[in-house]
Order: structure tokens, then C-alpha cells, then sequence
């Protein structure tokens, strides 16, 4: 090789020597989920077709990163840890699931459905605060309604705020807590929506 040609490769040789010496650790992926056997399924008049969403989350949510919740006004999104879906999906199907352990649920539609595809109930959804504090606690704050098979007008609303500690400051324990939170609403839901199925 000539001098030339040495002179243009050596930036190129030190630029990638630098890059791997700087280079992050590869980002950890999580998905939201619980592994638990069916609940005591309550007797009901008929398995119904459940309808799932929409699910509304605060803006600062809708990303890849897992958010963190550092004091009353401040969060922070970590670039090491992330969502391996949209966390919108991922609370809808852990609440599905959560359900249909509850309760007989003949198939689950998730927003939009199609037109053509009729629900007996559905559940939507706002979260307002679905995060945790480290070493503190794991919050879920939203708002529900549930809709009868005309999609209309809801036939009942409500909020919860479900709570879980968390003295840890790992992230898997904290996307643990909140599968865990999401599986509590469920069941609260599948109470409400056998009150109207019987």
C-alpha cells in the first residue's frame, strides 16, 4: 500500500477503534405479562366476545424507553431499557388475558376491530400514570369504561389506583410490579363486566 492510500485508511482505523471503544451496552427489552394459573371463573349466563380498547396513555409514555419517575415533575426515560412492543398493546392483551381467567370469554377483539365483528362488552381504557419510582413503589392510575354490544354509551365508568412496592431500582422488577398491577385491574374489570352478563 502507498503512503497515500496508509495516510486515508489510518483516520478510518482510528474512527472504528474509537466507536468500539465507546460503544454503549446493548439495550434490554422488555414485554409486559403474567404467568399465573385461572382465577375461580365466575358462573355467568353465556361466554361473551370482549372487546379490548382504546387504550389512551400521557404522551411522555408513548416511546420505546421505559420511564422512569425521578420526583413529583420529573421523569426519565432510559436508553438502556425499552419496550420490545408498543406499551398500548402491551397493557391491552396482560388486561385481556387478566379477564379471560376470570371469566368466559369466547374470543378478544382488540381496537379498532374490524366493522363486520360484533363485541358483547368493551373495555377502554386511560391510563394517566403507569410508572414507579425506584426503590419507592410501582403506580397504575386510569380511567375505564365499559360499553355494551351497541358501542355507544358507556353502562358504567370508574377509576383506579393500584399501588406496588418496589425498594428495588431493577428495571425487570418494575416491568414485574406493573404486569402485576395490570393483572388486578383485569380481574376488576371481568367483576364489573359479570354483573351485566348474568
Amino acid at each position: 500500500m502507498s503512503w497515500k492510500g496508509v495516510l486515508v485508511a489510518l483516520p478510518c482505523a482510528l474512527a472504528i477503534m474509537l466507536a468500539s471503544c465507546t460503544s454503549s451496552p446493548s439495550p434490554k427489552f422488555y414485554v409486559l405479562g403474567v404467568e399465573s394459573a385461572d382465577f375461580q371463573k365466575e358462573g355467568s349466563t353465556k361466554c361473551v366476545v370482549l372487546g379490548v380498547g382504546p387504550v389512551e396513555i400521557p404522551s411522555y409514555l408513548d416511546r420505546q424507553e421505559v420511564v422512569f419517575r425521578i420526583g413529583p415533575n420529573e421523569v426519565q426515560p432510559s436508553d438502556f431499557h425499552r419496550w420490545a412492543e408498543p406499551i398500548q398493546q402491551g397493557i391491552a392483551r396482560v388486561v385481556a388475558d387478566s379477564i379471560s381467567k376470570a371469566m368466559c370469554v369466547a374470543r378478544v377483539e382488540y381496537y379498532p376491530w374490524r366493522t363486520y365483528l360484533s363485541v358483547d362488552f368493551q373495555v377502554s381504557m386511560r391510563v394517566r400514570r403507569f410508572e414507579g419510582y425506584p426503590g419507592r413503589e410501582v403506580e397504575l392510575l386510569m380511567d375505564w369504561s365499559l360499553f355494551g354490544s351497541n358501542g355507544k354509551r358507556p353502562i358504567k365508568q370508574g377509576s383506579m389506583e393500584l399501588r406496588e412496592p418496589w425498594p428495588s431500582t431493577n428495571p425487570e422488577e418494575m416491568v414485574s410490579a406493573q404486569s402485576r398491577l395490570l393483572d388486578v385491574a383485569g380481574r376488576r374489570l371481568a367483576e364489573e363486566i359479570l354483573a351485566f352478563s348474568r
